[in-house]
């Protein structure tokens, strides 16, 4: 079998997602007894944490695996060698799971969306598990919550960017004294604030294009419309709820430096 020399400790993706790191040891002669996907000792551990060690043993006979997927030219071989892989990261993910559970809990910010955040940090673990490299002299756990709690702190930080702009009119957003093309700022009533900001959206005014005229009025019921969300919206310009909250800050952002005096937010 042709193996190709990969450097040492290199991560490997594939077709089939299978992400690998790779170890001079996996081109030794006793590479297949050390590391045979289905030749390790069975352990209970059901009401507690995978063990440390075993869990590293499991980690290097699946990046082991990945790695005779990846150099496989037999197809037979070769499912063979993807259906193990998969096979020791379910097990390496099953037997340590209760680490989702330990960091969703611990993380007091968000604890009434503990189920959404559970299923999100089901998906860390098992990136986690294909990126821990088991020979160098890290805790699996340790860098797995460690994994969990900075991906916590991420959707912590959409989230609440999210409902911060959600919660917020156009008008209370850029207070109520603006600046009048042609004279002096004046504070204004809510009302004239509103007929104001309308001028933005017309066809004539150039400031903001259609695309993100359309996102504001839906984002923040303009004209009498509703509040959409921005999966919504998404839906509606066949664009992601990330594109759209970008649209949406720039156009705010395009909206700010005309309305508020002396581009001061």
């Amino acid at each position: 079998m042709a193996i190709k020399l990969i450097k040492d400790h290199s991560s490997q993706p594939s077709e089939s997602g299978i992400k690998f790191i790779y170890n001079k040891s996996f081109n030794t002669s006793k590479a297949l007894m050390l590391y045979h996907p289905s030749d390790f000792p069975s352990f209970d551990f059901s009401g507690s944490y995978m063990p440390e060690d075993y869990t590293k043993d499991i980690s290097r006979r699946m990046h082991y695996a990945g790695f005779h997927f990846f150099n496989e030219l037999n197809v037979c071989r070769k499912n063979y060698w993807e259906k193990a892989y998969f096979d020791l990261r379910n097990f390496v993910f099953e037997g340590n799971r209760k680490l989702v559970f330990k960091a969703v809990n611990k993380w007091a910010p968000m604890r009434f969306m503990a189920d959404d955040n559970s299923s999100n940090c089901n998906i860390v673990l098992i990136q986690a598990i294909a990126a821990f490299n088991p020979w160098k002299g890290i805790r699996f756990s340790t860098y797995a919550f460690t994994c969990l709690m900075r991906a916590l702190s991420r959707i912590n930080y959409k989230n609440t960017a999210e409902k911060m702009v959600q919660c917020e009119s156009l008008d209370h957003l850029f207070g109520n004294n603006f600046d009048f093309p042609g004279s002096s700022s004046v504070p204004v009533s809510h009302t004239n604030s509103l007929a104001v900001l309308y001028t933005y959206f017309s066809k004539d005014c150039d400031i903001l294009d259609e695309r993100e005229k359309l996102i504001l009025f839906e984002l923040f019921g303009l004209g009498d419309k509703p509040l959409t969300s921005l999966e919504e919206v998404g839906k509606l310009l066949k664009l992601s709820k990330e594109r759209i909250r970008q649209i949406q800050f720039i156009a705010l952002e395009k909206l700010r430096k005309v309305l508020i005096p002396n581009n001061v937010v």
